[in-house]
């Protein structure tokens, strides 16, 4: 993957080019002009996304000179990753990277990912889909509905896998039992064809419910439950089954990125793209790490055989023909992404 690479002393060339002077400025002379900026997320500073933004924006300031000076909103201080959309379409925040799966309102496409072509998929042969056609064609509709620039490859957030109050060794054991989904059709689609009942308990209720026996399995992001404790709730067993892929879509509003000189453009999207396989490597890393907790606290960590995997994507597979259309997903893109799983896998 070719990357770009804007050193400080190229960053400065550039903007030298541009009649911008990013040096200290002269006795008398006008300071340089800093953009200041609100970001909003709604994970705590223990979350691996914080991590990647606090470092990226740091290193933001640091390879602007301080001319890119943008405040994270943490915590949902300002809104929800699902409230993000309207606010950066209205104004509200200036730059947000909400996960992929809060946006299928705003496009059904996104949903895309929770296609059972996807279960099971190797995390290496996910990125060829969110980083080529498939992803590019995505971002299109984002930026034309929201009225923003995508700055970069997608973060990884990581998959979701299954967790149980009793032990299991797949999805095929949920048989009967009541299983909580996070919404969408195609996870419930999920559920059902494993002969489950699902229901729909949002994830601040998640430990409750949980505790009171309202649900017995759950799919969540394994980096969450360990953040979430729910080995207290009585989470006994996670099966690492690689349900759904989730990753988050840096964006930037497109006034906000009006305003930035061509130089700062190009740092913006150029620093992002140099730091991505960092950044991807540092919430794997924490996706592992997960696990290690999720064991440590007495969570039986299941890891089924890719050839058990297998068998289980290629009956699930019998239900994609119909959930396309019920997800309002554009079968060429369905196709595409297909076609890139076969070449990488």
């Amino acid at each position: 993957m070719n990357t770009i690479k804007l050193t400080k002393r190229g960053f400065l060339a550039a903007s030298a080019a541009a009649g911008l002077s990013l040096a200290m400025p002269a006795i008398g002379a006008r300071a340089q002009t800093v953009f200041k900026f609100k970001m909003s997320t709604d994970d705590a500073p223990g979350h691996h996304r914080h991590a990647v933004v606090t470092k990226w924006l740091d290193l933001l300031r640091k390879e602007s000179n301080g001319q890119l000076d943008v405040e994270l909103f943490h915590s949902a201080q300002l809104f929800n990753d699902v409230n993000v959309p309207r606010a950066l379409r209205q104004g509200s925040i200036d730059m947000a990277m909400p996960g992929n799966w809060v946006l299928g309102g705003i496009d059904p496409n996104n949903d895309i990912f929770l296609l059972p072509m996807f279960f099971g998929v190797p995390q290496a042969a996910m990125h060829p889909v969110s980083d080529g056609a498939v992803g590019q064609a995505i971002n299109k509709q984002i930026e034309e509905k929201l009225k923003v620039k995508v700055i970069g490859f997608w973060l990884d957030h990581g998959y979701s896998d299954t967790h149980s109050t009793r032990q299991i060794s797949s999805s095929l054991d949920l048989k009967g039992l009541r299983v909580r989904s996070f919404g969408g059709a195609g996870t419930e689609a999920r559920i059902r064809y494993f002969g489950a009942d699902p229901i729909l308990v949002p994830w601040a209720e998640v430990p409750m419910a949980l505790s009171q026996g309202n649900f017995v399995a759950m799919y969540s992001n394994s980096a969450s439950v360990a953040s979430a404790k729910l080995w207290d709730s009585g989470i006994k067993c996670t099966v690492v089954e690689r349900q759904f892929f989730h990753q988050y879509i840096p964006m930037i509003s497109q006034a906000a990125y009006d305003k930035l000189p061509k130089p700062l453009q190009d740092l913006l999207v150029g620093s992002w793209k140099e730091h991505i396989t960092e950044f991807r490597a540092m919430t794997t890393a924490a996706q592992q790490r997960a696990f290690d907790t999720l064991a440590a606290n007495g969570v039986n960590v299941v890891r089924p055989e890719q050839g058990v995997l297998d068998g289980i994507r290629k009956g699930l597979m019998s239900t994609q023909d119909e959930l396309v259309p019920k997800l309002k997903i554009d079968p060429d893109l369905v196709k595409q992404a297909l076609a890139a799983l076969k070449q990488s896998t």
